[in-house]
């Protein structure tokens, strides 16, 4: 009897799992149109305030079966009162379901980015179907819809040719970095500062052929996309570009960047090439008075010499020694120029307030409700040491003979 009862209660258990298996929201994947990416622009009225672009992959063209010959994206264009109406527009074009769990670009146009992007980045991290870890991008000086729209060489996809581009220089010789949709969101959340986000503009005349592979038939592309700059943040709201030193100093700081090429220009004439393959910055805080916090700057660097078109002795230590000493002094100026250029737009985006909070808590509750004037007027020192570790396949020079 015991064996019946116990048997029946499985029988209980089990069929309610069998009434609910299955996906009641399920599409068929020959039901979905997969988004690459999603730029988006700000309307010319409140009626159509969000104006939102989205690129489609083709599956057929892209697989090579039932190849048709036409673009391997196609881009639709909703626009609304809010990003949910402008995606409901879009979809009235499309003869499939928008789905947006693929999205690995998200292109903000540079005027809803001087308006703020809070209530964008409200709807990325609220609606389930998007990607936390989509990359973000500014489109510097044009509308985002152009970005989405421009076709690219190395990737059927341009969405992913703007992917693999910030991974390349990212890791090689760029001061530009990933930012991701949660990046963005924890970095408007620092009080005083903001996020930086990478800029992105279309190098060359952009028209409404840049969007066909006609475009691509030249040996020189006529349009190419381009990641340059980093766009710097005060809150959700953008206050200027970064380039030169103030960008690589900020990169510097943050500790994102791989390697990085550094001149040295001669007296004699033309210039010493190196490559800083190694970099370490830290903060280091004196908050004794926490109104007059004091910042010591530590950098760590290894080198390798990459070019010599001069005949200088690399053997010797003195030599060495003395190139290191000016190496030392670029890299003081990279940041020098990265804290002067964060106290001009009046955004802590370096990182300063965060240091002084995980060193003195108690000291940053007294600084952090007007941290803007305690981190315009705080002390900042160095203590720098660049190591050149090798010559790479020589030593001297053959002009040295």
């Amino acid at each position: 009897m015991r064996n019946r009862i116990l048997g029946g209660i499985g029988v209980l258990f089990v069929l309610p799992l069998l009434l609910l298996t299955g996906c009641w929201d399920s599409v068929e994947l020959n039901r979905r149109a997969i988004v690459s990416g999603v730029a988006i622009d700000k309307g010319d009225s409140e009626a159509e305030r969000y104006k939102l672009s989205f690129q489609v992959i083709v599956a057929e063209e892209i697989s090579g079966e039932k190849s048709r010959g036409i673009s391997p994206v196609a881009l639709y264009t909703g626009t609304g009162r809010t990003m949910f109406e402008a995606l409901a527009d879009a979809s009235r074009q499309t003869a499939r379901f928008l789905s947006l769990g693929h999205v690995r670009v998200l292109v903000i146009s540079e005027a809803f980015a001087r308006e703020g992007i809070k209530d964008l980045l409200d709807v990325l991290e609220r609606e389930s179907d998007t990607r936390l870890n989509s990359l973000i991008f500014i489109s510097k000086g044009q509308p985002a819809r152009e970005i989405m729209s421009t076709m690219t060489v190395f990737s059927k996809i341009p969405a992913n040719d703007l992917v693999e581009k910030l991974e390349t220089t990212s890791k090689q010789f760029g001061y530009n970095f990933r930012m991701a949709v949660d990046d963005v969101i924890r970095g408007i959340q620092i009080r005083g500062g903001g996020p930086v986000i990478n800029g992105v503009y279309t190098r060359g005349e952009w028209t409404p052929s840049s969007g066909s592979n006609d475009s691509l038939k030249n040996i020189e592309p006529r349009s190419i996309l381009r990641v340059s700059s980093l766009a710097a943040f005060k809150d959700d709201k953008l206050k200027g570009w970064l380039t030169g030193d103030a960008a690589l100093g900020t990169v510097l700081l943050h500790n994102r960047i791989k390697e990085f090429p550094v001149l040295l220009k001669q007296q004699e004439g033309g210039y010493l090439s190196f490559n800083i393959y190694q970099s370490q910055v830290s903060l280091a805080v004196n908050s004794s008075d926490p109104e007059h916090t004091v910042f010591t700057v530590k950098i760590t660097q290894q080198a390798a010499l990459k070019e010599a078109p001069n005949p200088l002795d690399l053997t010797s230590p003195k030599v060495l020694e003395e190139l290191s000493d000016r190496l030392i002094k670029e890299s003081v100026k990279h940041i020098q120029a990265a804290i002067s250029t964060a106290k001009e737009l009046g955004s802590d985006y370096l990182g300063f307030g965060r240091a002084l909070q995980r060193k003195d808590p108690r000291g940053w509750k007294k600084v952090r409700d007007h941290w803007e004037d305690v981190f315009a007027d705080c002390e900042i020192r160095f203590d720098a040491d660049v190591v050149i570790r090798h010559t790479d396949m020589r030593s001297n020079s053959f002009q040295i003979h």
